[in-house]
């Protein structure tokens, strides 16, 4: 007999401390307001004015959840409620922590009816902005669930939902939700011409490198993909610091290919094929 075990309730808290949005804190990283960053600011200002919903959609590693933390410091830092979730989460953990976002007094009650209506008043008091990250682990009971709060004539809400992989095709599923999404905006990865502005100005590690040399790295591991860069950059600042004689090179960078996952980099046919 197995014992029964009882999964975590989906992260809820304020936005984060702007340190923590780049990946593993990485130190002397710089904000980039690229293209996408900047567009992103415009639709959640324009979302949040209109109290419509927006959905940000694309690959993981390409700075949507940066540009969204970013956005929403500037324009709703003290009414943003963010439900960020690492799993799929069933009713009773959505409304427990939605409950605990809007900081409600004591437990959420067992039943649905009550429980609900304390959010719904919650949210009709005040404008708030709802931030669903990781929307790719939401079920269609939950989403529904979102899309019934924003139609409530009381509440006054917006909604931005971020997430990666399949959420696009979850939301079109839903015809009632997707009819309803005011804006759309897919991170992509950045372009070549965006890597040689973007990258030296990211990190003081690759201020002064050479374009060629840039272009090359992102052709063989960065991809366009912020995530990507700042494993390489951690890579190579190890590198440095554990032997300040070793000069930054090609060949260095060859070696902090080698700690990345090689399916996801670029190998050359051999000769002569």
């Amino acid at each position: 007999m197995t014992q029964a075990t009882t999964a975590p309730a989906p992260a809820t808290s304020p936005l984060p401390s702007p340190r923590r949005d780049h990946y593993l804190g990485l130190k002397d990283a710089r904000a980039m307001g690229t293209r996408a960053a900047l567009e992103a600011e415009t639709r959640i200002k324009k979302t949040i004015k209109h109290r419509a919903m927006l959905c940000i959609h694309g690959h993981v590693g390409l700075g949507k959840t940066f540009a969204v933390h970013t956005a929403l410091r500037t324009h709703a830092p003290d009414t943003t409620v963010r439900l960020q979730f690492r799993q799929a989460p069933n009713m009773s953990e959505i409304r427990g922590a939605l409950w605990r976002a809007l900081a409600l007094p004591g437990e959420p009650p067992a039943s649905s009816d009550p429980c609900d209506h304390r959010i719904r008043q919650a949210l009709s008091e005040q404008l708030h902005v709802l931030l669903l990250d990781e929307v790719q682990w939401l079920g269609p009971t939950v989403l529904e669930y979102f899309r019934a709060l924003w139609d409530e004539e009381d509440t006054q809400l917006a909604i931005v939902f971020v997430g990666s992989g399949n959420t696009r095709n979850k939301i079109l599923n839903r015809e009632a939700l997707h009819s309803r999404i005011y804006s759309w905006q897919q991170f992509s990865p950045l372009t070549p011409a965006e890597i040689l502005t973007t990258i030296p100005a990211y990190h003081p590690l690759w201020t002064g490198t050479d374009p060629d040399l840039l272009l090359w790295i992102d052709d063989h591991a960065g991809h366009g993909s912020f995530r990507n860069w700042a494993k390489l950059t951690f890579h190579l600042q190890d590198a440095l610091e554990d032997d300040p004689d070793l000069a930054f090179s090609k060949d260095l960078v060859r070696w902090a290919f080698s700690h990345l996952d090689s399916t996801t980099r670029y190998s050359p046919p051999p000769a002569g094929r």
